[in-house]
């Protein structure tokens, strides 16, 4: 136990945290910042500031000695048999909400509880890969074709015409360029004989939960200790950045696999001290920057800007520690790789320049110099009643899964900072990551203002912030004997949570509250029902097509494509489209037109049910599927959706 006067010392970092983050949000809705409903659910910082000042509370004095252990064998094959029975009832169900609301927290509680004793090793790696998996697998059995951003669709058609094709040009969208990602799920789609979508999502579900074990390693080789490379699996599980990219699998999240690789990677070379290991790693090394810069170059980038951030904490760490010198931590002998790769990424871009690349310095020079503006995303509602923001609807968001995981997220980085004040000197070995993740992690809270492609940084941010979760799950697991049942229910509901925010569980509309959201998934009959109508329209050959964002990638995989503009303004949507393709479920959705940042539009539209069928009777419809229209007029679309008024037929001469 410690002395009253430590332990008052102790605290006060923590309960300064708390009385801060009241201060701030009282502050923030006096001067009236932000609307109130916003303000209230950016109170989940002051209750991750209460659950970390307990948690931290509860662990001053120490762990109390642990029971004797619990049977590795016996707890693996119970969390295994568990989450395949999960995924065995969503199968059966065709929903995955009960099964994993009840198997994954006493999942994570089961292995809480091992943790804290004496863990074995590959009995825990191996319950954290199924309880990793198992939700994975249950979104791909509940979810038909799920394109999330949409970008799956592009992909999907891009392995499929490589696979057809069997050579790079085939690969469409620049991705010729940097085609190791459709190689790689090419050549599981060539070798199982699965369709390129299951092929791509299985692809992901594996390399991510392959993730969990290679965390274990870099965990193991920064902080040189097993418990705290167990703890950095563990991580894996609970961060939604992982959940979410698993089954949402395109070329960054090959990437970021990759650059976890990198950094076990120059871990191993930092440690080496026997030429022969050292030879050995550092060819490792060359060949997969060499793959890296071909796979998805803007990912390194971002990664570049993540390094960057680290360079002020060498300093810290060389004025803490005397002795540690910054000459020694970035001796090239170490840091040749990431030479290398910069150079031969800068070689490959003057090679083969990149339009995303373009496009970001484009936009940057015109902001820069005033010359373009950002633009600024609308919704329009057509007849759709979208529910108003009350302080009420904000309270309960606190108490969704999103809600939970934020505030939980938010406790475990506060502990691992708390936990560095406390004993900085016992993290001397991976010092620099851990703070550098900590510092950057702030990313991956809810941020009140919207901000585009912000994910993408996210996602690389991620995997740097599993060594602050390590340390602060630590924390979490270190609390008396006494406090053991809180802290396995802190580990439980962030742990089942994670699997249900609204970015790992963006398909189901029933586990969180918010405004109607953009559809990412379509059933199998919906997908067959927009191929149908991209066969008749590629078959009629005779006049331009417009749609939304979502059909008309879909429309690509069918080797289709619409080639006018959907516009959404104030009166309704309009095109000088000849042919114009609506969807049923255009009503249960926000539906986005165009093709985003790149095209500068990012109006977005709600339409009610009623106004969909009104204009829909009005309209010279020649083609209908399962849950897709097809309309003709040779005068184009004004007004659609608008009113009454507005969606009379401006073609009702036409010949079809």
């Amino acid at each position: 136990m410690v002395s009253l006067s430590q332990f008052r010392q102790g605290m006060s970092v923590p309960v300064a945290v708390v009385l801060l983050a009241v201060a701030g949000l009282v502050t923030a809705v006096a001067l009236g910042l932000a609307p109130r409903p916003t303000l209230l659910r950016a109170g989940f910082t002051v209750l991750g500031a209460l659950v970390a000042l307990g948690v931290f509370a509860a662990s001053r004095g120490g762990q109390s000695t642990p029971a004797r252990p619990v049977p590795p064998g016996n707890a693996t094959k119970l969390v295994v048999a568990l989450s395949a029975a999960a995924v065995l009832l969503t199968a059966a169900l065709g929903s995955r909400l009960l099964p994993f609301a009840v198997v994954l927290p006493a999942g994570f509680a089961l292995v809480a509880v091992q943790l804290r004793r004496d863990p074995s090793v590959p009995a825990v790696l191996t319950q954290l890969c199924a309880l990793f998996v198992a939700p994975r697998l249950g979104k791909y059995l509940s979810t038909g074709f799920y394109y999330g951003g949409t970008d799956t669709f592009a992909h999907v058609a891009a392995v499929d015409l490589l696979v057809e094709a069997r050579y790079t040009p085939a690969i469409p969208h620049g991705y010729d360029l940097y085609p190791v990602f459709h190689f790689f799920v090419g050549a599981v789609t060539h070798f199982t004989g699965l369709p390129a979508y299951d092929a791509l999502v299985l692809t992901g579900i594996g390399l991510f939960t392959l993730l969990v074990p290679l965390a274990y390693l870099l965990g193991s080789a920064v902080f040189g200790d097993t418990r705290m490379g167990l703890l950095t699996a563990l991580a894996v599980t609970i961060v939604e950045f992982f959940a979410y990219h698993a089954v949402y699998f395109y070329p960054q999240a090959l990437a970021v696999v990759l650059i976890a690789v990198g950094l076990y990677t120059t871990r191993r070379l930092a440690d080496a001290r026997a030429e022969g290991p050292y030879r050995h790693h550092s060819v490792f090394a060359l060949a997969l920057v060499a793959t890296m810069v071909v796979t998805h170059h803007l990912t390194y980038l971002l990664f570049a800007a993540v390094v960057a951030a680290a360079l002020p904490v060498l300093l810290v760490r060389a004025r803490l520690f005397h002795g540690a010198s910054i000459r020694e931590t970035l001796r090239y002998r170490y840091l040749f790789p990431g030479f290398v790769g910069a150079l031969l990424l800068l070689t490959y871009w003057a090679y083969s320049p990149s339009r995303i690349l373009v496009g970001i310095v484009e936009l940057t020079a015109g902001l820069v110099f005033d010359v373009v503006a950002v633009p600024t995303a609308r919704l329009f509602t057509y007849g759709a009643v979208l529910p108003v923001d009350t302080l009420s609807r904000a309270v309960a968001w606190l108490l969704t899964p999103t809600g939970l995981y934020a505030t939980g997220l938010s406790a475990l980085l506060l502990l691992a900072g708390y936990e560095l004040l406390d004993d900085y000197a016992g993290y001397r070995r991976g010092f620099t990551l851990t703070v550098t993740g900590l510092g950057l992690s702030a990313l991956l809270l809810p941020l009140p203002v919207p901000i585009p492609q912000i994910e993408r940084l996210k996602f690389v941010v991620s995997l740097l912030a599993l060594l602050p979760l390590a340390v602060g799950l630590r924390r979490v697991l270190a609390v008396e004997s006494r406090y053991a049942v809180a802290s396995l229910l802190v580990l439980a509901t962030l742990g089942g949570a994670t699997a249900f925010t609204v970015l790992a569980a963006d398909d189901m509309e029933n586990v969180y509250i918010d405004e109607r959201r953009e559809q990412v998934s379509m059933s199998d009959t919906e997908f067959r029902s927009v191929g149908t109508a991209s066969a008749f329209l590629r078959q009629r050959g005779n006049g331009t097509v417009a749609t939304d964002r979502v059909t008309n990638r879909a429309f690509e995989t069918n080797g289709f494509n619409a080639t006018r503009a959907l516009r959404a303004e104030a009166g309704g949507l309009g095109s000088d489209a000849t042919y114009l393709v609506a969807r049923e479920r255009w009503t249960d959705h926000v539906v986005a037109l165009g093709a985003g940042v790149r095209t500068g539009d990012l109006n977005r539209f709600a339409v009610g049910q009623r106004r969909f069928e009104a204009a829909g009777a009005m309209q010279n419809r020649i083609y209908t599927t399962d849950s897709v229209r097809v309309y003709r007029s040779e005068d184009g679309y004004d007004g659609l959706y608008g009113s009454a008024r507005n969606n009379t037929a401006r073609n009702r001469h036409a010949t079809e």
